[in-house]
């Protein structure tokens, strides 16, 4: 596939034709592709009535790769993606702009990696909740009616 995780992609058509998102995870298989905020549906959960709450939750479903496009990060264009060889290793170019998309991936990362703050760590603590249940079963004892 030409299309890899943490790639933005242009939606061509559907429901969300136009959006543009970060590819969360591929399926090379079924050739499906998992994007931030697209393709998003909901899914209505029923409760039990004890523990679990009824409640609608945002389901982020795969589309296939073929209603997507992905944008050059040079040139800011949904493009279709060529393979080059430099330097014996496989390169995704850019058709529209020319340039290799693999190597601006790799300095956007690295520069990402040096500016990030350390976050500070706390541990809470959780109290569990433990319940017993009594097992309470009533036993129908039979009365022996003597006929006389």
């Amino acid at each position: 596939m030409k299309i890899k995780k943490g790639d933005t992609i242009k939606v061509l058509y559907g429901k969300d034709a136009g959006k543009r998102a970060s590819v969360i995870a591929i399926n090379p298989k079924k050739n499906t592709v998992v994007a931030d905020g697209v393709n998003v549906y909901k899914r209505h959960i029923k409760g039990d009535g004890r523990d679990k709450t009824s409640e609608i939750v945002n389901l982020v479903k795969p589309m296939p790769t073929a209603k997507v496009m992905l944008v050059c990060p040079l040139c800011n264009k949904a493009t279709r993606v060529g393979m080059k060889i430099e330097d014996g290793k496989k390169v995704r170019v850019c058709k529209k702009c020319g340039k290799a998309i693999d190597e601006v991936k790799k300095e956007e990362v690295t520069k990402k990696v040096g500016t990030k703050p350390k976050k500070k760590t706390t541990k809470s603590k959780v109290k569990k909740k433990t319940t017993v249940k009594e097992s309470t079963t009533k036993r129908k004892v039979k009365s022996k009616k003597s006929k006389k």
